[in-house]
């Protein structure tokens, strides 16, 4: 009798879903086991194509669709008018019903989010809370009921601040790469076909979609990834500016000075034009809040022998 139910229940997500070719080949296999369950199905079938109430589920009286089924199948003559029949049709509406709530209860929708004006952001289900960069594009999912928690990047720069649950991994896919983690806090920069990953707390890995090319990164370090030379450079990021579109704040410890003016070009979207090496200047400390590029230029020029000129869009930086 078990046995029968559950091939019932098989015979109605089958109808109900037509297109899945694995359950399709178990309904196939089952049915052919014996006449008995060759019998059951073409019951089942029959019933189902009596019965369109089945097929529309938005709104279906399961009482009042059992007793029309009943009507129905006292005038046919194919087969005989059982109790037994009675009932497998109430189960088979009872069944149809509840496997379309199921269905559309627990279906995922991904929806899109852009941040058009200023920093915007979202909070998942599970409270993970994701920050978009202005321009920022991404695509995340109504409801987490799936064993893994993905979103994907879909341009721009994004903070996630991830919830923890070891059992569900956190994923944001990035074109043919992806980055998983259990819970932590991570920046990442989607743009010109290359990707900047910051781990701010916790451990992150970062793997192209064919698996290859893993990196494991924890607090502190950073990687960029070019789509195009398929090259991978890790770094200690020792600015600590990466999140500064995020919190207004631009740290720097013992940074390299040609790293100050990159970080300085990502947070206030200018160019510098570096004519001169700055590798003996490599240890620059301060710490700016809410300051104009230029105040924080200024500080540089009294803290190294610099002179600092701007032509058109561009900053030119040479030594003195």
């Amino acid at each position: 009798m078990q046995e029968n139910k559950e091939f019932l229940e098989k015979i109605v997500k089958h109808l109900n879903n037509p297109e899945d070719k694995l359950l399709l080949e178990e309904i196939e296999a089952q049915k052919n086991a014996s006449e008995a369950n060759l019998d059951l199905y073409n019951q089942i079938v029959y019933l189902w194509n009596l019965a369109p109430e089945v097929r529309s589920l938005n709104a279906v009286d399961v009482e009042q669709a059992t007793a029309r089924l009943s009507l129905r199948l006292k005038k046919e003559k194919r087969f005989k008018y059982t109790y037994w029949l009675r009932n497998v049709a109430a189960i088979v509406l009872l069944l149809g019903a509840a496997y379309w709530i199921y269905s559309a209860s627990s279906k995922v929708i991904y929806l899109e989010k852009t941040a058009k004006n200023g920093v915007d952001s979202i909070t998942l289900q599970d409270s993970t809370k994701i920050y978009l960069s202005e321009g920022s594009s991404i695509k995340y999912p109504n409801k987490l009921n799936e064993a893994v928690r993905k979103v994907y990047l879909l341009r721009g720069e994004a903070f996630f601040k991830v919830t923890p649950n070891k059992t569900h991994p956190f994923v944001v896919d990035i074109k043919s790469s992806r980055i998983t983690v259990l819970g932590t806090s991570f920046n990442i920069r989607n743009t010109d076909g290359k990707i900047a990953l910051n781990v701010k707390t916790g451990k992150v890995k970062f793997e192209l979609a064919n698996g290859s090319n893993t990196s494991i990164l924890i607090a502190g370090e950073g990687l960029l990834y070019d789509f195009i030379k398929r090259k991978t450079i890790r770094y200690q990021d020792k600015t600590g500016s990466t999140f500064a579109w995020l919190t207004h704040e631009l740290n720097f410890v013992d940074a390299p000075l040609s790293e100050v003016f990159s970080s300085l070009e990502n947070y206030y979207h200018i160019r510098f034009q570096i004519q001169d090496s700055l590798s003996s200047y490599n240890k620059f400390n301060a710490r700016f809040k809410d300051n104009t590029i230029d105040e924080v230029l200024a500080i540089i020029k009294e803290t190294y022998p610099l002179t600092i000129n701007q032509k058109d869009s561009i900053i030119i930086i040479k030594n003195k």
